[in-house]
């Protein structure tokens, strides 16, 4: 027992490590090299391991990769909120949200609506002529309202109709293969509507220690975070970050920290906005997610579309 519990304490240990190390690696290429035009991309490869810190690689990974696509983007934030731009936790905290959200997004709240990465459909839901209704699992052929939810969601009458929590939406996101299919939308491995997407994004980020909410007005859902960037001075700037996973949009709000209070209890007036944040927030859907493995083969799946997009901008850059 003692011999096992030394093996897993260094097999901790070494991945601790081995991240911090990937994390300052990628991150100091930013800063040493803040004008490079240099890009070199080959796909990694992953060993089975929890959905965070599977994400968590993808991040460390590709931070320089996102950044040598679109550094404009980063290089001017700093610029017009006066953040220290070689800053290397500045970096992991503006690419963590950048890179997951392009993960999770959609391009607008209609129907098949998808990324540029992952193949995550929008799909409306609670409507008349429910389009659910026309997905179908891949490994059966079946119907899913023509299939039993799984015993957690007894109270709903098909898989189809099923709220899709965080870990649902997450555990189908990793999964080996696509799950679902529709005539429409063709493949993919998870779906969800704003609501759905905000959920298993903010579950994500509290498992990378962000602390984020969900906001829902008008019908629509929205993630905001409270992040803290380091300015010229040396000083910590407060930002409050608007993720929109539907409509594909990323705002950084400089913050006042004694509003923190204030805007913890401000989650919009939709009836359901309360229960948004607590199954984002619930131990249990964390303890899932955290437990939950992903295989290799799901890694490579979701890694080699990274690349592809990712290449796919490095070609366009060049033309440019």
């Amino acid at each position: 027992m003692k011999i096992t519990t030394h093996l897993r304490f260094l097999m901790i240990t070494a991945c601790l490590i081995f991240f911090l190390f990937q994390n300052t690696y990628s991150q100091s290429k930013i800063t040493s090299q803040p004008n490079s035009i240099t890009f070199t991309i080959n796909a990694s490869k992953y060993k089975s391991t929890s959905i965070p810190n599977l994400f968590n690689a993808l991040i460390t990974n590709h931070t320089y990769d996102f950044y040598l696509i679109d550094s404009i983007d980063y290089l001017s934030f700093c610029k017009s909120n006066n953040i220290l731009k070689t800053d290397s936790l500045n970096i992991r905290n503006f690419y963590t949200v950048k890179i997951l959200h392009e993960l999770f997004t959609s391009q607008t709240a209609s129907n098949c609506s998808k990324g540029l990465i992952l193949d995550i459909p929008y799909f409306w839901h609670w409507c008349q002529d429910n389009p659910r209704h026309k997905i179908y699992f891949t490994s059966s052929n079946k119907l899913l309202k023509n299939c039993k939810p799984p015993k957690e969601f007894s109270r709903y009458s098909s898989y189809a109709d099923i709220d899709r929590t965080p870990y649902l939406f997450l555990s189908d996101m990793v999964s080996n293969v696509p799950n679902y299919y529709s005539k429409s939308c063709d493949t993919f491995s998870t779906f969800g509507w704003c609501s759905e997407r905000e959920m298993a994004f903010v579950a994500l980020m509290t498992t990378l220690n962000y602390n984020g909410k969900i906001k829902a007005e008008n019908y629509h859902s929205w993630s905001e975070f409270i992040i803290p960037m380091k300015n010229i001075k040396n000083e910590q700037t407060y930002f409050n970050v608007i993720v929109d996973n539907t409509f594909n949009s990323i705002d950084w709000v400089i913050f006042k920290l004694e509003q923190k209070n204030e805007w913890e209890t401000q989650i919009g007036s939709v009836n359901q906005s309360k229960w948004y944040n607590t199954m984002a927030s619930s131990l249990s859907e964390i303890n899932r997610i955290n437990c939950h493995l992903v295989n290799e083969k799901a890694s490579d799946r979701i890694e080699n579309k990274i690349v592809k997009y990712l290449m796919l901008n490095m070609k366009k850059n060049q033309k440019g």
